[in-house]
């Protein structure tokens, strides 16, 4: 009998041995999943709020538009204000904190703002379908002396290129009929056969009698990249956002080939 007592003791102090163990083992598997669901909820709620996005008047119709409905049927909660501007624009609003992330063509000189390339794109002379030289495969600046020309303001950096272009074939004097704030009033004057430019592909924009050449013998690109202050990329909104434009652009350029006429 006593041996028996012994026995059913040592049983007892094991199985609280082990309980005590399980019973820890359970707390911390529990604490764990409170955690989890704790991290959970934030992230939901951080991706519950406003995006301020800049843009490009050019970039807004040819690209922003297909990115904005993937980008809300992905993330319904975040709501999306657009601001439009041109580049240098773009970037003192970005620094002022008026915008979030800026779709940009200008790399800023500055640690406080990171700038990532997202796609190249080919500049053309855009003219009237009936315009004399519109059945040329490309162009020579040269052959575009006596032309009237429809451009950006001098403070757009698209219009530092072009400047540059007419600089780079020694033209100085190029007669400019009208500067504008916009691509598409450009593209629409051209259309009019008011005059002609040199602008970036006109994708997603529906207007009649224009044509598209390339300039021969001269690289003529602009690069399109995406600017963000560095401190706001662990903001997950932000970062996100990032993301997702990143993603979007890579694909973009994977399916599409848009230095082609």
């Amino acid at each position: 009998i006593a041996s028996c007592l012994v026995g059913s003791e040592m049983c007892i102090r094991d199985r609280n041995k082990y309980g005590q163990s399980f019973l820890v083992t359970v707390n911390t598997i529990t604490q764990e999943m409170d955690m989890f669901k704790s991290e959970v909820t934030q992230s939901i709620d951080m991706l519950n709020g406003d995006i301020n996005i800049g843009f490009l008047h050019s970039v807004g119709p040819t690209y922003l538009s297909d990115f904005l409905k993937t980008f809300n049927s992905q993330y319904p909660n975040i709501r999306v204000k657009l601001v439009q501007d041109h580049a240098k624009g773009l970037i003192s609003k970005l620094e002022n904190g008026d915008i979030d992330v800026a779709i940009t063509m200008v790399a800023p000189a500055s640690n406080s703002v990171c700038f990532i390339p997202l796609l190249q794109e080919q500049l053309f002379i855009t003219l009237h379908s009936t315009h004399d030289l519109a059945q040329e495969q490309s162009l020579n600046i040269a052959d575009l002396v006596n032309e009237q020309f429809i451009l950006l303001k001098e403070n757009f950096v698209l219009r530092e290129q072009v400047d540059k272009i007419f600089h780079d074939h020694n033209i100085n004097n190029v007669e400019i009929n009208f500067e504008s704030d916009e691509t598409l009033t450009i593209a629409s004057f051209v259309s009019a056969g008011l005059g002609i430019s040199i602008l970036p592909k006109l994708k997603n924009i529906q207007l009649p009698n224009l044509t598209q050449i390339p300039i021969s013998n001269y690289k003529a690109r602009r690069t399109i990249g995406l600017c963000y202050l560095t401190q706001a990329d662990q903001l997950p909104i932000v970062k996100v956002t990032k993301e997702s434009l990143l993603n979007y652009f890579s694909n973009y350029n994977e399916g599409k080939d848009y230095n082609n006429v």
